[in-house]
């Protein structure tokens, strides 16, 4: 409600209040939220800009329970891909690699890097990237030892062995 009082327009907040409505977000619109949330906003923001350009949705209850089923879908994946990525790390940990290559008096001819030991790793059946690969390149012939690191903090450690061919 808006009243008059000594010259100045007061609008109450109640009324303001009532003019909005609140919106489930389809894509993420800036300074406002992220998709899947819900966010009360004006009204004629939703309907002329939000609705009108199908950034969002009126948060029915239809629209609230689709969303929540994609949070929980979602979370299923990645659950499912965090437990692939344990099972690989698994199988990696403590596995020991040979990597033989030219040397002369126990110096080699270039180095042993994260590519060698990625191309070993595929020998032995697992498709792992160089970039996953922490390790200081190797120019002596002995033992040393990778880190492979994966997504969510995960890591194993692989024990390389550099040999003369």
């Amino acid at each position: 409600m808006i009243s008059w009082e000594k010259g100045y327009i007061i609008a109450e907040e109640k009324q303001l209040s009532e003019k909005s409505m609140k919106v489930v977000l389809l894509q993420d619109v800036k300074k406002i939220g992220k998709k899947g949330e819900i966010k009360d906003v004006s009204d004629g923001y939703a309907r002329n800009f939000l609705l009108a350009k199908g950034l969002g949705v009126a948060a029915t209850p239809a629209a609230i329970e689709k969303v929540k089923q994609q949070e929980n879908k979602q979370k299923q994946e990645l659950e499912q891909k965090k437990d692939t990525v344990r099972k690989l790390a698994s199988s990696l940990d403590g596995k020991a690699v040979t990597i033989k290559v030219k040397a002369k008096d126990g110096k080699l001819f270039g180095s042993v890097t994260a590519k060698d030991i990625a191309a070993s790793l595929k020998k032995d059946g697992f498709d792992i990237s160089e970039k996953a690969i922490d390790f200081k390149p190797m120019r002596e012939l002995g033992k040393g030892e990778a880190k492979a690191v994966f997504e969510f903090g995960i890591t194993a450690k692989i024990s390389v062995n550099v040999e003369a061919q």
